[in-house]
């Protein structure tokens, strides 16, 4: 397998930073300073193996969080839903308020 382009990695670098909620908390998962990361995503610091092992884990860390906290709210396991939600007809929308009639 060919080797990565640095231009390309630094891209997918600044993705899972993102991804994982910006540099401040990027920063306290990775624990290291907001600093360091900065000089990371801007390319002035180089990244090594080591950062990425570390910003995989945490990214594999939030996915299974994510994946928890999807089963507790999805619509789709009927013990999600509270008794007058299962009650309910679906209104397929995500509104923040209810239409005339309906709290």
């Amino acid at each position: 397998m060919p080797a990565q382009d640095p231009s390309t990695q630094l891209d997918f670098w600044n993705q899972a930073v993102q991804l994982l909620g910006g540099q401040r908390p990027t920063a306290r998962l990775l624990e290291c300073s907001e600093r360091t990361i900065r000089a990371l995503c801007s390319g002035e610091r180089q990244i090594h193996d080591g950062w990425l092992k570390d910003i995989s884990a945490a990214l594999l860390q939030h996915a299974s969080a994510c994946r928890a906290m999807e089963r507790k709210l999805s619509p789709d396991f009927s013990g999600n839903l509270t008794a007058q939600q299962a009650r309910g007809k679906d209104h397929n929308w995500r509104r923040d308020y209810a239409p005339e009639g309906e709290d």
